[in-house]
């Protein structure tokens, strides 16, 4: 069995680590809890890479080995979620199971939500699903992205 191998991904000015185990066809991101990194998820990273599944966890910007982003303040979920697009498109990784615990659950949500050509499934621990608004989803919403032309104003 391999071991769990580390590298960086540059995200704009920011450098992300990322652990990751195995060579299989199907891809596992595992998104981490808050305060923890990717570390937690060591024990399920080597046990999927064994049942043939590719393991990958990044640490989020300002977690673990990640470098911390420049204004900490205006940090949001949507720098998650590109985070974690950009992650996948340096690693040539088309679709992915997204597996999230206690903080990384929301993350899963949301990128499967604006993203789903990228997700073959979700899987959470410790945050059930609560869609999110009409506010809050149109802040995450591209222009033009296609849903809004049903947009009806609550």
């Amino acid at each position: 069995m391999d071991k769990i191998q580390h590298k960086f991904v540059n995200v704009g000015a920011l450098k992300l680590h990322i652990a990751e185990i195995g060579n299989g066809p199907n891809v596992a991101v595992f998104l981490h809890g808050f305060p923890e990194i990717w570390y937690s998820w060591r024990h399920q990273m080597i046990a999927l890479a064994g049942a043939g599944f590719r393991a990958i966890a990044p640490d989020y910007r300002g977690y673990g080995l990640s470098d911390p982003p420049l204004e900490p303040e205006k940090t949001t979920f949507s720098h998650l979620l590109e985070d974690l697009l950009a992650i996948l498109d340096a690693l040539s990784l088309s679709k992915v199971f997204l597996v999230g615990k206690d903080f990384g659950a929301s993350p899963a949500y949301l990128f499967s939500i604006l993203h789903p050509e990228r997700v073959l499934g979700v899987i959470t621990l410790g945050v059930p699903y609560a869609p999110p608004g009409p506010s809050m989803l149109h802040k995450y919403l591209p222009e033009g992205f296609y849903m809004l032309r049903w947009k009806v104003n609550l």
